[in-house]
C-alpha cells in the first residue's frame, strides 16, 4: 500500500469518526492533530486534502476549515 493510500485511509477513518456529512464544516486541526500523532506528516495530509478538493469531495476554506461537499466514499 502506498503512503498516499495509507494517509487517505487514515483521513477517511478520521472523517467518519467525526461523522462528516455534506455541508458540514470541520476544523482541519481536528483531522491533522490526530493524524500527525499517528505518524503522518503535514505534507502527506495536505496532499490527500488537496486531492479530495480536486475530486470535489471537500472544499478547503479560510481559517483552517474544510467543507464537506459530498458523502465520503466507503473505506
Amino acid at each position: 500500500m502506498s503512503r498516499f493510500t495509507e494517509t487517505e485511509t487514515a483521513l477517511f477513518e478520521r472523517l467518519h469518526a467525526l461523522k462528516a456529512l455534506p455541508d458540514m464544516s470541520i476544523n482541519v486541526f481536528d483531522i491533522g492533530v490526530p493524524l500527525t500523532a499517528a505518524g503522518f506528516s503535514q505534507d502527506e495530509i495536505m496532499e490527500v486534502l488537496n486531492a479530495l478538493e480536486q475530486d470535489k469531495i471537500i472544499a478547503l476554506l479560510p481559517g483552517n476549515r474544510l467543507l464537506m461537499l459530498k458523502e465520503l466514499p466507503e473505506g
